[in-house]
């Protein structure tokens, strides 16, 4: 057998999987109740497929606006109806534009005031996320505020770390 790259990979996967229920038990303990239930691994795993299916939720706000709509609370629902499934971790990712217009405010102030305004409205996301059923330890939020040169005001929410 020639030692490729696809081979390397295929021998490294099957020696994962194989290990995956003696990983997962060892982590879980040695009850009976862990061996009922499947690991986080284990899951994310047999739910692949459909994880690979399900596309970042992105949410505009205005640039004043904090807090989540109505109608933006039903789309969020609707698309973690998918997640849920699957108990896969959420990133909330916050962007917020600077202030403009501000007499006597310096670049780093105006950047301070849209990380502030990115965390306000990531913390609003993930309290809406747990209202849904989400689990605090399932949620991880980033307040990136200003971005690049066309910076937009929006939550971009996703099961991907990216």
């Amino acid at each position: 057998m020639r030692n490729t790259p696809l081979t390397n990979l295929a021998i490294t996967s099957a020696l994962w999987l194989a290990l995956l229920p003696s990983i997962s038990y060892a982590q879980e303990g040695f009850s009976n109740k862990s061996a009922q239930n499947p690991s986080y691994q284990a899951k994310l795993f047999l739910n692949a497929g459909n994880l690979t299916t399900i596309e970042p939720l992105f949410i505009n706000f205005h640039p004043q606006q904090i807090t989540l709509e109505e109608e933006n609370l039903k789309v969020l629902s609707k698309w973690l109806e998918e997640v849920k499934k699957s108990d896969a971790l959420i990133h909330v990712y916050s962007y917020a534009t600077p202030p403009e217009g501000i007499r006597d405010q310096s670049e780093k102030s105006a950047n301070n005031k849209a990380m502030r305004k990115a965390f306000n409205r990531a913390l609003d996301a993930k309290l809406a996320l747990e209202n849904q059923g989400i689990p605090d330890k399932q949620i991880a939020l980033h307040a990136i505020g200003p971005l690049g040169k066309n910076p937009e005001d929006q939550l971009r929410i996703t099961i991907r770390n990216d």
